[in-house]
């Protein structure tokens, strides 16, 4: 197995389950060091041992809140003083809310927003920070969006909009950091089978007056390609996307659907 990234070292937000872990373990089985960030301490710190035992890279768990620009700046500054350099930036952490714009409440909707468009700001600014001053080439950053950012979906508005402005800070990023031969990317995924999603089936399915099978068997339908996408298949893009063979792609928000969204 070609180990490409071995001496890179690659964060990874929202590393403790669905498709942030599943591209930890691939960043790791191609010789990277990893660095977890997650809220759920079990979790995240059961995951770092598992690619460290498995893998045998380097790995350090954090438990972060990615909301807060004074952890961030404790949880960059840990990692500085472990690697001294950042490469990648894989932003996976995000939360959705199945409520209809008339009664999502604003703490709700601000809870939504800081989660998955401020956590970017803080991050990006932080690694890049970091990239430039270390004199890194080829730095990549690569977050998750959604489908949902460009096709509103019933109650879904505050994930919604708040993955629409992840495409669009990542086209001002891309912009601002290629001087630096930077390369900002997010990737907008359809239905993952994730414990995300399986949350949603449950939640959004009252909204829409049907059984979480029945509304699972309606959103299935929808996809051309007739199924659910693996959190490995979103993974295995976001590391071609973290890696050099990618180093002309920058500013894009590339859907990958099974065919849903074609925009």
């Amino acid at each position: 197995m070609e180990k490409y990234l071995e001496g890179k070292t690659c964060i990874v937000t929202g590393a403790a389950r669905g498709i942030g872990k599943a591209l930890a373990l691939k960043y790791a089985e191609k010789g990277a060091n990893i660095v977890l960030i997650d809220l759920n301490k079990e979790n995240v710190e059961a995951t770092a041992k598992e690619i460290a035992e498995g893998l045998g890279v380097t790995v350090l768990p954090l438990v972060v809140d990615v909301t807060s620009s004074k952890e961030i700046n404790a949880a960059l500054q840990e990692i500085e003083s472990q690697f001294t350099k950042i490469d990648v930036l894989a932003h996976c952490a995000g939360i959705s809310t199945s409520r209809l714009i008339l009664d999502i409440e604003e703490e709700e909707w601000e809870r939504v927003f800081n989660v998955n468009l401020k956590s970017l700001y803080l991050l990006s600014k932080g690694v890049a920070k970091n990239m430039i001053k270390n004199k890194v080439e080829n730095g990549k950053i690569v977050s998750i969006s959604s489908q949902a950012s460009k096709i509103g979906e019933l109650g879904n508005g505050a994930y919604c909009a708040s993955k629409a402005g992840v495409n669009s800070l990542t086209q001002v990023l891309a912009l601002e950091l290629a001087q630096y031969g930077i390369t900002v990317n997010a990737v907008c995924p359809g239905f993952v089978d994730t414990e995300m999603l399986r949350d949603v089936l449950q939640k959004r399915s009252v909204i829409e007056g049907k059984a979480p099978e029945e509304y699972e068997m309606m959103l299935t339908n929808q996809v051309p390609l007739g199924k659910l996408a693996l959190p490995e298949e979103i993974a295995e893009f976001m590391l071609f996307l973290s890696s050099e063979k990618a180093n002309y792609i920058t500013g894009t928000s590339m859907t990958i659907a099974g065919g849903k969204t074609l925009i």
